[in-house]
């Protein structure tokens, strides 16, 4: 094998060997390249970090508020009126299987208080009853069993249902 002398102490070396056996040198030659790794390195790290920043997404500016539409203001809804405090009293009862006889028994209401007293039969309107006590109709129903609602209508405006039987 061809012998080289070290660069340290300057005894021959084999040319195979990494290391001087005499004083233990390092005898491996370096290479010229090595700084222009490194800086090559560096620049390639703060390339990559500028790349980076530059990506990321901007920070959104503060979000400007919407004009706003104005309208002018809307009418108040319509209060309801309430119903009075006088009660009606009204008995029903089936004459035939498909006659229905409503009276209306007792009442506490003036005759100006209440206004109509509409009826209806399974959900279609029938007719009015008279509102007066002793006061009756007949109105007609389904052969079997009919739902029967008699609405009162008062002269403030207000409704309530006086008189419901969903079994007559």
């Amino acid at each position: 094998m061809a012998k080289i002398s070290c660069p340290h102490c300057g005894a021959p070396v084999e040319s195979n060997r990494s290391m001087c056996p005499n004083c233990h040198a390092d005898i491996r030659k370096k290479s010229s390249l090595t700084p222009y790794l490194i800086v090559a390195g560096i620049s390639g790290v703060i390339i990559l970090i500028v790349a980076v920043i530059l990506l990321l997404p901007a920070p959104k500016p503060a979000a400007q508020p919407l004009p706003q539409v104005t309208a002018p203001p809307a009418a108040p809804a319509p209060v309801k009126a309430a119903s009075p405090s006088c009660t009606i009293a009204i008995n029903g009862r089936k004459n035939t299987p498909t006659t229905i006889q409503l009276q209306v028994m007792t009442s506490t209401c003036s005759a100006s208080e209440i206004t109509e007293l509409s009826v209806s039969v399974n959900g279609e309107k029938k007719g009015t009853l008279a509102s007066g006590p002793g006061s009756s109709g007949t109105f007609t129903g389904a052969s079997g069993t009919s739902n029967v609602i008699v609405t009162g209508k008062f002269s403030n405006g207000a409704e309530s249902v006086v008189y419901q039987n969903a079994a007559l």
